[in-house]
């Protein structure tokens, strides 16, 4: 039962979230602690190298629909991959059960944000309504990218629920290329803070082998079908998502820290 619950996570938790740009990892730490009861620290530092090749998976399957922004990409990786080991290194420090309650209250807010939407009346971001820059200022992406790599670094999660928010407000991207940019950028955060996570002890490696033989197919098939499913349906979809893992995020912690 325990790898079958571990391969469910996988596919649904890590590789169909792929459809979305998160990479997948906030859900499935919520869900390891949920279902497998696995501790904090294990369930933020095991989701990371799980991350990264459903990541590559989804990536490639929007880059042959020309939605990764391969410039983007690169100068978000770099300032992530800074961000990443520094919130990796802050864990030692932070409890981690508050840590978790944060997780939830960010999934929360960013929840409602995308939902809204996909609800109201207008559903298409103002901003990309203007034309793409044909070049972002260097300095921003890098930015977004530190930001999300600390974010990565020190929740566990792939960055996306950061980068994804950046990229449609800060850079006027279309929705589905935010997404695929978002992967293929998680796909090189996520690296130096698997390798911290590791050197803390914080992954266990039989559990994300069973993590990432499921997530690979998800990823294959959760990115093509947002590739071919309509915006305002993956606006409301993807805030439902966050919203509903964001609530059962913060009971459980409370609950633990309560009990």
């Amino acid at each position: 039962m325990y790898v079958f619950i571990a391969l469910l996570i996988g596919f649904i938790a890590i590789g169909l979230s792929n459809m979305f740009g998160i990479g997948g990892a906030v859900e499935a730490t919520a869900a390891l602690r949920l279902f497998l009861g696995v501790s904090p620290a294990i369930a933020l530092g095991t989701t990371l190298p799980v991350a990264i090749p459903a990541a590559v998976a989804g990536a490639f399957t929007y880059h042959r629909q020309d939605l990764v922004d391969l410039r983007t990409a690169a100068y978000c990786s770099l300032g992530g991959i800074f961000g990443s080991v520094g919130g990796a290194f802050l864990t030692r420090v932070i409890n981690l059960n508050y840590l978790m309650i944060l997780t939830g209250l960010v999934l929360l807010y960013v929840s409602i944000a995308i939902a809204r939407r996909g609800i109201g009346p207008i559903r298409v971001n103002p901003a990309a309504q203007e034309p793409e820059p044909a070049g972002h200022p260097i300095l921003l992406i890098l930015a977004i990218g530190l930001t999300s790599g600390l974010f990565s670094g020190l929740l566990g999660i792939g960055g996306g629920i950061v980068m994804i928010p950046c990229f449609l407000y800060l850079l006027r991207m279309p929705l589905k290329k935010a997404f695929g940019t978002s992967l293929a950028v998680i796909a090189v955060i996520a690296i130096p803070g698997t390798i911290v996570h590791s050197f803390l002890h914080h992954i266990s490696w039989s559990l994300a082998l069973y993590l990432v033989v499921a997530s690979i197919p998800g990823a294959f098939i959760g990115a093509h079908i947002t590739t071919k499913a309509r915006e305002r349906l993956l606006y409301i979809l993807f805030g439902l998502l966050l919203f509903a893992f964001g609530v059962v995020f913060i009971v459980s912690e409370v609950l633990i820290l309560t009990g």
